[in-house]
């Protein structure tokens, strides 16, 4: 048996989780050399975080392994978040993965000494107390919404309570109930969780996983790594969350670089011509348009969006779906085309550090939001599900650095209010100055003496001893 830890590693393959979790290996595998990384994931998430050609370039101590996706053999469907897919995958994960964490072992000659993984990976508990090794737990979204999860007894008892003691799930008019029991919650609402997570009636894997991960993770993880900064998080939720796990650590956003990555300097580096295309353009007065790898609007509300653009003439990035460009108003692309570019794809990161960037229409995922307040940008926000509801809240709410689109609908009117607000509007570099400030308080928090430094310390020494 060879010395050294043995650390398996397993992301939730949907939406941006997994590229969290990526990134927390690759941060750790130079801080804890002697450790082994085993990396277990489903092979169509696998190639889009770990392509062929990157995995000869990674840490020695890092390997990647595939594992079944529990989809029926000869199923050759797009890596999409479908709910039928996930039932799937969470259906077949303990048995694949259990065998995978066996082939593992067999291949390092090193019996496993922990078990690192999304949190939303509840069957690891089980898995990591039969090995009698320790759980630690990366919790992906933002930290509100972990209360939310944490909390979910109380959230279904304020729904009974609001309808008269009727069931949770038939209480839609009285969502907008305050979460003020909730320790850092008295800002937010009923309406601004998702229903996944409220709906008491769904039966399927995945809101059972959703409403059962804050039970699981106070009584059974070794440790819950949070993907934010104290910094900026506010201060009664943080204790409150302290208070009900075993360890808390706040490790930092694992999506997003400080400084941002640089602006590639060849146009190989640009396969979409985003950055060249944003060079051409005045400073602070391009609206980048993305809402992320799963969430889309609707058709009319994508429509409604191309004809705000144009009615305002305001300069845009849109990266936008192959599947969605079917519902623009028809010939919007060739009327736009001398103050706008659509793409399948963007460098987001460096599209939204750019200085031509001026706003972000975004649906307020997690990852997508800290990019945005690392740059600077203020933000127009749609929210969809998970926690892009609470993000759009404090982003609106609390920061000040952004506007949510009225009435949750995308509207042609709704979207021209939007941008004139954000780069037009009286209050335009009042809220450009509040997302300055709060890029500097992130710089800070994100340097040697910030929290999440010392934190992730504490986490290379956990992965290493136990």
């Amino acid at each position: 048996m060879l010395s050294g830890k043995h650390v398996v590693v397993i992301p939730f393959p949907f939406g941006g989780q997994a590229w969290n979790v990526a990134n927390l290996v690759l941060k750790l595998a130079p801080a804890a050399p002697d450790v082994r990384f085993s990396f277990l994931n489903i092979a169509k998430s696998n190639s889009l975080i770990f392509p062929p050609p990157l995995r000869s370039k990674l840490p020695s101590n890092v390997k990647v392994y595939e594992v079944s996706d529990g989809l029926p053999d000869g199923h050759h469907g797009p890596m999409e978040h479908s709910g039928e897919h996930v039932e799937l995958f969470l259906k077949a994960a303990p048995e694949n993965f259990g065998a995978a964490v066996n082939a593992a072992e067999q291949d390092v000659r090193k019996k496993v000494s922990c078990f690192l993984t999304d949190a939303l990976v509840i069957f690891a508990a089980e898995m990591a107390e039969k090995m009698q090794v320790p759980w630690v737990a990366l919790w992906v979204p933002a930290p509100y919404c972990l209360a939310a999860h944490v909390y979910i007894d109380v959230i279904s008892e304020l729904r009974r309570e609001s309808s008269g003691g009727g069931t949770s799930s038939n209480n839609d008019n009285n969502d907008d109930k305050s979460l003020g029991v909730i320790p850092g919650l008295s800002m937010m609402r009923i309406s601004d969780l998702t229903k996944e997570l409220i709906d008491d009636q769904d039966t399927s894997r995945s809101a059972c996983m959703l409403r059962e991960v804050g039970r699981v993770l106070p009584r059974r993880a070794a440790a819950v790594l949070m993907n934010s900064f104290a910094e900026v998080t506010p201060t009664p939720l943080i204790a409150d969350l302290k208070s009900k796990f075993k360890m808390l650590l706040q490790i930092g956003c694992l999506a997003v670089s400080f400084p941002p990555l640089p602006l590639p300097s060849s146009s190989t580096s640009d396969t979409t011509g985003c950055l060249t295309w944003l060079d051409a353009r005045d400073p602070q007065s391009v609206a980048y348009i993305c809402f992320g790898t799963v969430s889309m609007p609707s058709p009319s509300e994508v429509s409604a969006i191309g004809e705000a653009l144009e009615s305002t003439k305001t300069p845009f990035l849109w990266s936008i779906k192959e599947r969605a460009m079917a519902f623009l108003p028809e010939g919007l692309q060739e009327r736009t085309n001398a103050y706008g570019k659509f793409v399948p794809w963007a460098p987001q990161a460096q599209v939204l550090s750019h200085p031509a960037c001026g706003v972000f229409v975004t649906h307020c995922g997690y990852n997508s939001m800290f990019e945005s307040m690392v740059s600077g940008v203020p933000m127009v926000c749609k929210p969809f599900w998970s926690d892009n509801m609470m993000n759009g809240r404090m982003i609106e709410e609390v920061w000040g650095i952004g506007v949510k689109v009225k009435g949750g609908t995308i509207t042609k009117s709704g979207i021209e209010k939007a941008l004139e607000v954000v780069l037009r509007g009286k209050d335009e570099k009042e809220m450009r100055k509040k997302a300055g400030e709060l890029r500097e308080r992130l710089v800070e928090a994100a340097g040697p003496d910030g929290i999440a430094e010392a934190d992730f310390k504490v986490l290379v020494k956990l992965i290493s001893t136990s």
